[in-house]
């Protein structure tokens, strides 16, 4: 089940029936979690990791004596919180990895998950209760494995996010673009693979026990962008570095294969990236000015490259024959875009890009003209400009 249809369906769930997702670390379980809690239940999400729970009574609160009655009694739990007249209020409980804790823990989140109360705790009516497993099936992971009487108590679900879907996330939460890039060429790299391809690679003596998620490739975009901007990259000393800073987050393995991707296009600057930057200016201006210094041709075939991109997205950047949002965003960037190179590779990208495409009848040419009046201004610049050279 892929993220868009988990959404979908646990949003209509009935808050009593739990939940058991199971797949690999870091595909977002987490997330989609906190999302619906946030967005669709409007509720508190509480987290819990059975690997990182060293004594139950934080799921169960703590005894003490009743000096009234002279009884055992449990403190509330801090995450049992009460509104101002006192009742509990309905709270997202998200139980991850509880095969993965110790038999009180694990007991103690199936109580949770199972009866939605836990001592003489009964948690508010409305309250969610997901709990997440990693498969214990391929050898990846130390879990005890749910036999199918346990499993039978919950709704359960194979989460398998698709490499698109995170591509989409990752552009608009502004992950480095050659790391989108790259995912998108190797889509196969994107979660931890089957303990079967692991093995595999192991046999050939190079495989290190670190396997990618997508945390991991968003940890890995972060560093990514504070070494380029560090210039940490340079050279083929820097190239060394990469490499091996990479196998830190991905494994060795990836990391070479990233190091090849990085040298074929270290400057991120491909069409797709261009068009979908959130900050054009911060991302890509000054490596937009480098590549015209560097090689004139690599530039206009950027251009071209790009307009051929915004013609493969005419349907994408209009609505009823005009620009809708999307639109918008891509004209206010092809107009950096433009701005961004020397005035003589700009005058070559928009006469071999641009006219072409207007002749040829492309319908982006005008989209993106109506979305961006600083284009159809910088179009009459270059027109008379051509007028000039002849």
């Amino acid at each position: 089940m892929n993220i868009k249809t988990l959404k979908t369906v646990l949003a209509v769930t009935p808050a009593e029936q739990t939940i058991m997702l199971k797949g690999p670390h870091g595909i977002g379980k987490t997330e989609v979690i906190r999302q619906l809690a946030k967005d669709v239940w409007h509720q508190d999400c509480i987290e819990f990791q059975a690997s990182q729970i060293s004594d139950v009574g934080d799921l169960i609160g703590l005894p003490r004596i009743n000096p009234e009655t002279g009884h055992t009694e449990f403190v509330p739990p801090y995450w049992y919180v009460k509104d101002e007249k006192g009742n509990p209020k309905p709270v997202t409980l998200f139980l991850d990895e509880i095969n993965r804790g110790t038999t009180l823990i694990t007991n103690a989140m199936m109580q949770l998950g199972l009866d939605h109360r836990i001592m003489q705790f009964q948690l508010a009516p409305g309250s969610h209760v997901i709990c997440a497993i990693n498969p214990g099936d391929d050898g990846n992971y130390d879990v005890e494995e749910f036999d199918p009487a346990k499993l039978d108590r919950f709704v359960v679900y194979n989460f398998t996010p698709e490499t698109q879907e995170w591509i989409d996330w990752a552009i608009d939460v502004g992950i480095n673009s050659l790391v989108t890039g790259y995912i998108s060429q190797f889509g196969s790299d994107l979660d931890p693979y089957s303990n079967a391809a692991a093995s595999k690679t192991a046999s050939k003596g190079s495989f290190d026990g670190i396997l990618p998620s997508r945390r991991s490739w968003v940890r890995w975009s972060k560093f990514l962008d504070a070494g380029i901007e560090a210039n940490l990259f340079e050279g083929a000393n820097g190239l060394g570095i990469l490499q091996e800073s990479c196998a830190g987050y991905v494994g060795q393995a990836i990391a070479a294969k990233f190091k090849t991707y990085f040298t074929q296009h270290g400057t991120g600057l491909d069409a797709k990236a261009l068009m979908e930057a959130k900050d054009f200016k911060k991302d890509f201006t000054k490596k937009i000015a480098a590549l015209c210094k560097k090689s004139k041709i690599e530039a206009v075939q950027l251009g071209n490259s790009v307009c051929t991109y915004l013609h493969e997205n005419e349907g994408k950047i209009m609505t009823n024959g005009k620009p809708n949002d999307k639109g918008v965003a891509m004209a206010r960037n092809y107009y950096e875009f433009l701005s961004a190179l020397n005035p003589e590779t700009r005058v070559e990208v928009y006469t071999n890009s641009v006219e072409t495409a207007r002749t040829k009848g492309h319908k982006w040419v005008r989209a993106v003209g109506q979305a961006c009046p600083d284009l159809k201004k910088l179009y009459t610049e270059l027109v008379d400009i051509q007028a000039q050279l002849l």
